[in-house]
């Protein structure tokens, strides 16, 4: 094998380290890394101009049916790109159809780990349909910052 061949096989075996784990992602690290980015931007540059751009798809924050939301830690929406009704309104008692009061068990985790998983069923902006989410949800200061994806 010639030199060129093996720097042009070592070349393409560097390029797919690099972007194979990207391409690999599963929705769940998507979720983590898209709150983290929020979380960041929401630090630099504070809640009004964060949740601006949370809801601006140009700036990487929506994709499809998953979305940067932030409630507060009483449970109260602060930012819902996806369903801005119900920014300001106290979700402590909004249940799924299952009965299953997820807001609330977001501002617990939150509380108590600073951070996990929710699986709960709500209604999928991109389908219209009700299905089965998974979100992430972090702390940040006084704040629960998540995102999930749909099943």
């Amino acid at each position: 094998m010639t030199i060129q061949k093996r720097l042009a096989l070592a070349t393409l075996a560097a390029a797919g380290a690099i972007f194979a784990p990207a391409a690999l992602a599963t929705p769940e690290d998507s979720a983590q890394q898209l709150v983290r980015k929020a979380i960041s931007h929401l630090k630099a540059s504070g809640l009004q101009q964060a949740c601006a751009d949370f809801g601006d798809p140009a700036k990487g924050y929506m994709a499809g049916a998953s979305y940067v939301f932030i409630q507060d830690m009483h449970a109260k929406m602060v930012c819902n790109p996806s369903n801005p009704r119900i920014v300001g309104k106290d979700l402590t008692e909004l249940k799924d159809v299952d009965g299953f009061a997820f807001s609330r068990d977001m501002t617990r985790i939150a509380k108590a780990s600073g951070s996990g998983w929710v699986e709960y069923k709500w209604v999928n902006p991109a389908t219209g349909k009700l299905q089965q989410k998974k979100s992430y949800v972090e702390r940040s200061d006084d704040y629960v910052v998540g995102a999930g994806f749909y099943k």
